[in-house]
């Protein structure tokens, strides 16, 4: 019984990282959309509506990609970490 949860606290881990690195790829461009809108674009440079948002997906894009390299160097960084068979003679 006690090896059946050891194999699953690694499962576990690994959803439970999952989950945060999912959470955070939706949170934040949408968050960065609308702060940068509201605040920078809109407030700060007064570009016209249809200005402003375009720009303001733009950054949303871009932060999507910071994300997403996020959990990329992240899940590759995890794979270097296993360590590999040994094989028996």
């Amino acid at each position: 019984m006690i090896e059946g949860r050891a194999n699953e606290l690694p499962d576990f881990q690994v959803f439970r990282t999952v989950i945060k690195y999912c959470l955070f790829i939706i949170v934040v461009p949408v968050l960065s959309f609308f702060f940068v809108k509201s605040l920078l674009f809109d407030g700060v440079l007064r570009l016209d509506p249809v200005t402003s948002s375009v720009y303001s997906a733009i950054v949303a894009v871009i932060a999507l990609h910071v994300t997403l390299g996020m959990y990329i160097y992240r899940a590759y960084g995890e794979a270097e970490k296993t360590p590999k068979p040994v094989k028996k003679d």
